[in-house]
């Protein structure tokens, strides 16, 4: 009889690829806000959407 056999269910949602680039562009011209809010919106995926947001910066930008 397995005393610990939960399985959590996870919380939050992978973006769209749509949205991921919308957030790098809104990035890439120094407004971080579309971008903080897709991190908080994905819950556990927070860091895989920060990564994915990152791919899409360009790092010559002013």
């Amino acid at each position: 009889m397995p005393f610990f056999r939960r399985q959590t269910k996870t919380v939050g949602v992978r973006p769209s690829e749509e949205d991921v680039r919308a957030a790098a562009a809104a990035l890439n011209a120094g407004d971080n806000g579309p971008a903080d809010l897709l991190c908080i919106g994905s819950g556990e995926y927070r860091q895989e959407t920060a990564m994915r947001i990152f791919r899409y910066i360009d790092v010559e930008a002013p």
